[in-house]
């Protein structure tokens, strides 16, 4: 019994050392004998030959920082918010199948209906209804319309 144990053991070693020293390429070759004619078999993961890209490194770039100013002992300087830029009015041509709610959730966020209501008297239009497809529509910023 050990003798049959030992010499299974041994066989068993000398297949694993056979595989480590056969070539990938007689692995691949002997896969692909098993498919049927006309299939193939692709190996992921495997290497090309070609080389592969490296991106250079580049330094980051130095951040240019403005000389502290001194100040009083716990007080914190005053730094203004940041401004949004400036919301302008620009013009719409209305597609087949857009309403003005439509419109006002995509451009607004919201399609409350006083914002439909005044989207459509800044447009001079009798009715949110009275929207047809080719009409030029004017959107102001919001401001404009939730005035009073």
């Amino acid at each position: 019994m050990k003798y049959a144990l030992a010499v299974a053991l041994v066989l068993a070693l000398a297949a694993l050392v056979l595989l480590r020293l056969r070539p990938a390429d007689s692995a691949a070759d002997a896969a692909n004998e098993r498919l049927r004619p006309g299939w193939g078999s692709v190996v992921l993961g495997a290497p090309s030959g070609a080389e592969i890209p490296v991106p250079e490194a580049t330094p980051p770039a130095a951040v240019a920082q403005a000389p502290a100013a001194p100040s009083a002992p716990g007080v914190q300087p005053q730094v203004p918010p940041p401004t949004a830029p400036a919301a302008r009015e620009f013009e719409l041509v209305v597609s087949p199948g857009q309403s003005l709610s439509v419109i006002c959730k995509e451009h607004y966020g919201t399609a409350a209906v006083k914002l439909v209501e005044a989207l459509a008297r800044f447009n001079g239009l009798p009715s949110a209804d009275a929207l047809r497809s080719g009409v030029k529509l004017r959107l102001p910023p919001i401001e404009d319309l939730q005035a009073p």
